[in-house]
């Protein structure tokens, strides 16, 4: 999996918490990331013949 999209919701986080952006600009902003992190984690657990265990925003904005 590609680092760069974990890195990006990391750095959202980061900047909800200084106060840089608001809730639902961050949320937003990783969308994309979240549905590429969905997709593959779909294609991997299809692999394997196991259900996907889906990320949603919470798990990554505190």
């Amino acid at each position: 999996m590609n680092t760069t999209h974990i890195n990006e919701l990391r750095n959202i986080d980061l900047w909800v918490k200084i106060g840089a952006i608001d809730f639902d600009r961050a949320k937003k902003m990783a969308k994309p990331h979240i549905d590429a992190i969905n997709e593959k984690s779909a294609e991997i657990a299809m692999k394997h013949g196991v259900k996907a265990r889906k990320v949603y925003f919470h798990n990554f904005v505190h």
